[in-house]
């Protein structure tokens, strides 16, 4: 069985040896990653430049354990493309990373979820519904929902089922084009089950948040959740395995 941790990642600019190691002892066969540096809601595209390239760095050091996202905000435009395109086609980059520069369905997202579908990347998607604490621009299934509507033929993986997977499930299981992961300390194994059950276990993928998590207690959800064999096979690298399959560059 292929295992696959679509949500990791870089710390402090690197991607931390004793990790690879935990991930050999877990069976854990690749890692998809990003960079978003500091945590900065709205980088600068020097900024976002800089986090690219330095995760480029680190595809190249580990090019069998990595895979990675292109971190983009969306309000720079032509830079913005310019900066996704170069990393796609010269970095081998596999997906796209959308976290809260601008909302996932916000118009200045379109060219970005155009060029998506049209090389088959993977667009890692925050989404987090909170009672308190969002920031001004924090995706929710909804938005993600509603983006997936206006660009069907991309393939979004909405982060953290949502933050409340109640209703991210509800939100997003009209839409065959997104999937979710099961990351985030918030979500455990009832949660894993509950996503399994309602949309489907093609259509969950496991996902850690490293390098910020317990990435023993994330393996543990999935195996505590009591799926089918054949099931937990796909949650667990089956369902990404098959969309980097797809990546064309």
């Amino acid at each position: 069985m292929t295992v696959i941790d679509a949500h990791t990642h870089l710390d402090d600019g690197r991607f931390d040896p004793r990790v690879l190691d935990l991930g050999d002892r877990l069976g854990i066969d690749l890692f998809l990653c990003t960079d978003i540096g500091a945590f900065i809601a709205h980088p600068s595209i020097d900024e976002v430049r800089e986090m690219n390239r330095t995760l480029a760095g680190e595809l190249r050091r580990h090019p069998d354990r990595l895979r990675g996202y292109c971190y983009v905000n969306p309000r720079y435009g032509a830079r913005t493309m310019d900066d996704l395109r170069r990393n796609v086609e010269d970095e081998g980059m596999i997906g796209i990373k959308l976290w809260i520069a601008t909302l996932a369905d916000d118009a200045l997202c379109d060219p970005i979820l155009e060029y998506a579908a049209e090389h088959r990347l993977i667009v890692l998607t925050h989404a987090w519904r909170k009672t308190v604490g969002g920031f001004p621009y924090e995706s929710t299934a909804e938005h993600v929902a509603r983006a997936a509507t206006r660009h069907p033929d991309t393939r979004f993986l909405m982060a953290h089922l949502g933050g409340q997977p109640e209703s991210a499930t509800a939100a997003v299981l009209p839409h065959p084009n997104v999937r979710v992961d099961t990351s985030g300390t918030l979500i455990g194994a009832g949660e894993v089950a509950l996503a399994v059950e309602r949309l489907g276990a093609d259509r969950v993928v496991f996902g850690s948040d490293l390098h910020h998590v317990d990435l023993v207690e994330n393996v543990g959800k999935i195996l505590a959740a009591r799926l089918d064999p054949a099931d937990e096979a796909r949650v667990f690298g089956g369902n990404i395995a098959h969309l980097l399959e797809e990546v064309s560059r």
